[in-house]
């Protein structure tokens, strides 16, 4: 369903509305006074994003990446525009590809980070308390609480009705299944949710610390006032780096806000599991024109104009759109980047395919 032409932010998933419709409508419930969205993406589709932001893409800046560099570049970018161009503004840091809800707890949450932001000058990232044992995310290992001096959540200490704050310790890459269970267990860990809070002056500070030649090159970028060819030679010659290891495993004055919003990045199908409802068998089925029965732990999603009719599975995903059909062992869904590699090289199939 995700091509390079059509990524799946621009794809309808567990709601009638683009992931990036979703996206800026959350942004936009955080934007009072003159606070403003700002969308970067790749040149291949801001034409594409700006048509199905219909008149809300009046209201946004676009900046568009003439080359795919990560997260890190991408910020450094954003942070010199913005600082040039609104002073020294907070910046909220979000992904059009995650499932967030509700939009007010989320909204909540920003404020929350915003204040500490501005009160603390350091670097704020959001937590999202583990609901399992996953190895698919990167952790956060939390401190002392903020002002109140609370715990770490815990099942006993919830940020239910609220937001909780606290210090961060340290990153931690993916664990292992086992590392997993521990730190869910310990209470004393956060999923790392990739979406942050800092001032424009904070994050570039960072920049120049951990990564001076990204700094230099956003800074010849200001030089040009970040016209569009500025742009394009700043992205001709930064390294690819995520804002994650180039700056965030470094930082020292990091802290986290944990929020009582639902999250998932929807960085796999086995993610629609848990956006969709499962039936008693835990099986979830989701698209108008589909029948199952009798199917158990099985994931059935029909994206396409087809109907698709599955009875007696046992551990299987079908995923079916207007031009491919796939048929996986559940269990084998964490390779699928690997088959779809042996599909593209094959040069047997249509390249839109990809």
């Amino acid at each position: 369903m995700s091509r390079s032409s059509s990524p799946k932010q621009l794809h309808a998933i567990g709601s009638d509305k683009t992931m990036l419709e979703e996206t800026v409508a959350r942004i936009m419930a955080c934007c009072t006074g003159n606070a403003r969205p700002m969308l970067i993406t790749g040149t291949g589709i801001a034409g594409k994003a700006a048509e199905i932001l219909g008149d809300d893409a009046g209201k946004i800046e676009i900046i568009a990446e003439p080359a795919g560099k990560n997260t890190a570049p991408a910020i450094a970018i954003a942070a010199g525009i913005i600082k040039e161009r609104y002073g020294d503004a907070v910046m909220v840091v979000v992904s059009a590809d995650h499932a967030i809800k509700p939009a007010g707890k989320f909204v909540q949450a920003v404020n929350c980070a915003v204040d500490i932001a501005i009160a603390r000058g350091g670097l704020v990232v959001f937590g999202i308390k583990p609901s399992r044992p996953e190895t698919g995310y990167g952790y956060i290992e939390l401190g002392d609480g903020i002002d109140a001096g609370t715990p770490p959540p815990s099942p006993a200490n919830d940020p239910a009705n609220g937001c909780a704050a606290f210090q961060v310790k340290r990153f931690v890459e993916k664990p292992s299944a086992e590392n997993a269970v521990k730190f869910m267990e310990s209470g004393k860990f956060l999923w790392n949710s990739g979406m942050f809070v800092w001032k424009a002056s904070t994050i570039l500070n960072e920049f120049r610390r951990h990564m001076p030649d990204l700094y230099d090159q956003t800074v010849s970028a200001s030089k040009n006032k970040f016209c569009a060819a500025a742009i394009n030679e700043f992205y001709s010659v930064c390294r690819k780096e995520s804002i994650d290891f180039g700056i965030m495993e470094k930082a020292e004055n990091v802290c986290a806000v944990c929020g009582s919003f639902f999250w998932d990045d929807l960085g796999s199908w086995e993610s629609l599991s848990r956006v969709y409802e499962s039936d008693d068998n835990g099986t979830t089925a989701a698209g108008q024109l589909v029948y199952q029965k009798e199917c158990v732990n099985s994931l059935i999603i029909n994206k396409s104009r087809y109907t698709v009719a599955a009875a007696g599975l046992d551990n299987v995903a079908v995923i079916a759109v207007d031009d491919a059909l796939l048929v996986i062992d559940r269990s084998r869904l964490p390779d699928l980047k690997r088959y779809l590699s042996e599909i593209k090289s094959s040069g047997k199939f249509p390249e839109e395919l990809f």
